[in-house]
């Protein structure tokens, strides 16, 4: 009988603490990233480039899944799934001073990557190229994590992208909402600029849209 309350017990405070456990282990994995990258670790090559459509419709449903409350068992199930996975290669470095923002960037915004990082968004252009390239990240609801003050940035606002060939500024031009099935702002048509778009969900809870936040590259 003893023995059985004390199961139920530790069963109990793993629920409870399992959130601040995950949070503090994709934390770990972020840091790793920028080390890494520090330590000027070969960029990841991206092998094609798929619809863009097709990776915005991926985005919509792993933040339709991950950014709404899940349940304890939900939450457990994913943590062994992502234990399955390597850590993945850095391409670059995401800073926004404004809100003291440091995210290291990988290629691809999958389910799997977008727990520790952000995600270059396939079939947008690359990095620090000319045309639009398309990063998203979560919403965390920890103040400072991830995309959580993305909210916060203001027109005129440094983006500065560090890839393989240094770092690249870009100053903030446009901050909107719009439904999750426009795909107007991710159009290549950006008359020789380099653009870089920033995707999230808003409200935090239960996201109904996104938060779209554009910068354009200062030469």
């Amino acid at each position: 009988m003893k023995a059985a309350a004390i199961i139920i017990f530790l069963a109990g405070a793993f629920v409870f603490l399992y959130p601040e456990v995950e949070e503090y282990t994709a934390d770990s994995k972020q840091k790793q990233l920028l080390e890494e990258w520090d330590r000027e670790q070969e960029p990841l090559e991206t092998e094609g480039q798929n619809d863009v459509r097709k990776s915005y419709k991926k985005l919509n449903d792993i933040f339709d899944k991950n950014e709404n409350t899940t349940s304890a068992e939900e939450e457990v199930d994913e943590s062994l799934e992502q234990n399955k996975h390597s850590l993945p290669s850095a391409i670059g470095i995401l800073r926004i001073p404004a809100i003291d923002a440091e995210l290291p960037v990988v290629e691809g915004a999958t389910e799997e990557k977008l727990r520790t990082a952000a995600g270059h968004l396939e079939g947008t252009a690359s990095l620090g190229k000319e045309g639009n390239s398309a990063i998203a990240a979560h919403r965390s609801h920890t103040h400072g994590r991830m995309f959580n003050r993305l909210d916060e940035v203001e027109a005129g606002d440094d983006i500065v992208i560090e890839d393989e060939t240094g770092e690249k500024t870009y100053s903030v031009i446009n901050k909107i909402v719009v439904s999750p099935d426009d795909t107007s702002v991710l159009t290549q048509d950006t008359n020789g600029e380099s653009i870089v778009t920033l995707i999230t969900c808003t409200p935090m809870k239960n996201p109904t849209h996104r938060l779209i936040v554009q910068g354009k590259y200062n030469d």
